[in-house]
């Protein structure tokens, strides 16, 4: 009867562990896989994060911080707001409408390289910012502890009496948080443009721009005051955001070159 029964084969628990082993491998492949996905689909195809870029941090302090100077070196990447904006306001002429806003302003110019003009908006409500020569893809993140958040909106001064907005941003600190695409603060549109100023519409006319074409900001300006210098003249154009900030610690803007 012995040597009628099945032998019992010595390797079948060890190939048994071996499928198991397979098997949970081929889990965690898919598992991480899947993860690979939802991570490389929380970022923006074709932008590299880690790619060449300047970064500008923009920090915010209490309402009674006084660090005193304009922090105007050109090789600093910080400046300094406050932390609340509720006491800080501005006015501007919002397609001709005097209106007050809030909030302190930081403003955006154009010139040889990166540079902070000035780093403190504590003495007057002001700071400001020169970007390279170029176009770029603008990224938003809010950093440090959760709560607060932070509304940017950008505004284009056609002259002292007439300014318009080209687009806002929120953004805030949480465990979702992420980098918020600001690029389209940087250019200006049909839509966007009062059919008062005309100008984007008069090059429509003529052929040279589309009505879903999109102008870099600082293209728009130069072409302002070449479309009616005497209306728009260049001492009178600007651009800047209005930085309206409710307990943000820390706000990194990174700048990167198309």
């Amino acid at each position: 009867m012995r040597d009628s029964a099945k032998p019992k084969d010595k390797h079948t628990g060890e190939d048994q562990m071996k499928t198991k082993t397979l098997v949970l491998g081929i889990a965690v492949v898919l598992i991480c896989a899947g993860l690979m996905v939802s991570v490389g689909a929380a970022a923006k195809p074709g932008v590299d994060f880690n790619g060449e870029h300047y970064n500008l941090n923009i920090i915010g302090k209490k309402t009674d911080w006084n660090g005193g100077g304009s922090y105007d070196n050109g090789d600093r990447h910080t400046m300094f707001v406050p932390e609340d904006t509720s006491a800080f306001n501005f006015t501007v002429y919002d397609e001709g409408n005097e209106t007050v806003l809030s909030g302190i302003t930081i403003e955006m110019t154009q010139g040889d390289e990166f540079a902070v003009l000035d780093g403190n908006a504590f003495d007057d409500g002001k700071a400001a910012f020169q970007l390279a020569p170029g176009k770029y893809n603008v990224y938003i993140a809010a950093k440090g502890k959760p709560g607060g958040y932070t509304d940017i909106n950008g505004w284009v001064k056609c002259n002292d009496t007439y300014y318009f907005d080209v687009g806002d941003v929120r953004v805030s600190k949480s465990k979702k948080a992420g980098w918020t695409d600001a690029t389209d603060l940087f250019y200006v549109d049909a839509t966007e443009e009062p059919d008062t100023v005309g100008y984007l519409d008069n090059l429509t006319e003529q052929g040279l721009f589309e009505e879903d074409e999109q102008m870099w900001v600082f293209d728009y300006l130069t072409g302002l005051t070449n479309y009616d210098s005497l209306i728009y003249p260049s001492d009178g154009t600007d651009y800047f955001w209005q930085y309206d900030n409710h307990g943000s610690k820390l706000v990194q803007v990174r700048f990167y070159p198309i």
